[in-house]
C-alpha cells in the first residue's frame, strides 16, 4: 500500500512524526518496511488487495459459478479467459457473465470450465489515493475510504511505539492497545471487518 496507491513515505512521516522529525531521513528505510508490512497484514486479514491497479490479473478454479476479484471496486474488465489444461487461453464472451463492480463479484450463467481449468481475469480496480501531489482522481476510480487510511496510519503508530522505532521521539498520538493473533490491533481488526473479502480462493 505504501508505494502502490495508499500513500508515500513523505505523507506517512507527516502523519506520525512531530514537525521537527519530518525532515529526518534516518528512519526512512525502517518506516517504509513497516508501512509495507502493516499493509500486507491488513490485506492478508481481509483476503483482498486494496491498491488500485489498471492491469490486475486474478486466477480461480474454472469450476465456479461465481468468483470474487481481489481488487475492488472494479472499474473495467479487460478480459475473462479460461486457461485449459494444455495452457491454451480461450476468451469468455461478456454476455456469459455479470459483474457487481462494487463487490468485485463475477457471476457466470453456467460453469465456465472444469476443475482442472482456470479462470483468468484481467481488470482495473482497487482504491486510489494521492494526498501530496493533488493529482486528479482517474476517471472511473474510487477514492480510498478515509477510515481505511486512518486504520493503516494508526496501526503503524502502534507498531512503531511497540518497537521503539523512533527512540525518544514522541509520535503525534499515543496508543496502548493489544494485539490479536493476526498480529493486528483489536481496533484495526474491527475497522477492517466491513472490508473482508469472502471467496473460496
Amino acid at each position: 500500500m505504501l508505494d502502490a496507491g495508499f500513500s508515500t513515505l513523505d505523507y506517512l512521516k507527516s502523519r506520525i512524526l512531530p514537525d521537527a522529525g519530518i525532515e529526518e531521513t534516518q528512519w526512512d528505510t525502517a518506516l517504509g518496511k513497516l508501512g509495507l508490512s502493516i499493509a500486507a497484514r491488513m490485506q492478508a486479514h481481509t483476503a483482498r488487495r486494496f491498491e488500485r491497479g489498471t492491469a490486475h490479473v486474478d486466477e480461480f478454479s474454472a469450476w465456479n459459478l461465481s468468483v470474487t476479484l481481489k481488487s475492488y471496486p472494479v472499474e473495467t474488465i479487460a478480459s475473462v479467459q479460461i486457461r485449459e489444461t494444455d495452457g491454451t487461453l480461450t476468451t469468455q464472451a461478456a454476455s456469459t457473465y455479470a459483474l457487481d463492480k462494487g463487490a468485485g463479484l463475477l457471476t457466470f450463467y453456467t460453469v465456465p470450465g472444469t476443475r482442472l481449468e482456470r479462470i483468468v481475469v484481467t481488470y482495473a480496480g482497487g482504491f486510489w489515493l494521492d494526498p501530496l501531489t493533488g493529482a486528479t482522481l482517474p476517471t472511473g476510480a474510487t477514492a480510498l475510504p478515509d477510515d481505511l487510511l486512518e486504520t493503516w496510519i494508526s496501526e503503524i503508530q502502534i507498531e512503531a511505539e511497540a518497537r521503539n522505532l523512533f527512540g525518544a521521539i514522541a509520535l503525534r498520538k499515543d496508543f496502548n492497545k493489544s494485539k490479536t493473533r493476526s498480529g493486528l490491533d483489536e481496533s484495526t481488526v474491527e475497522a477492517l471487518r466491513p472490508y473482508r473479502r469472502f471467496s473460496g480462493e
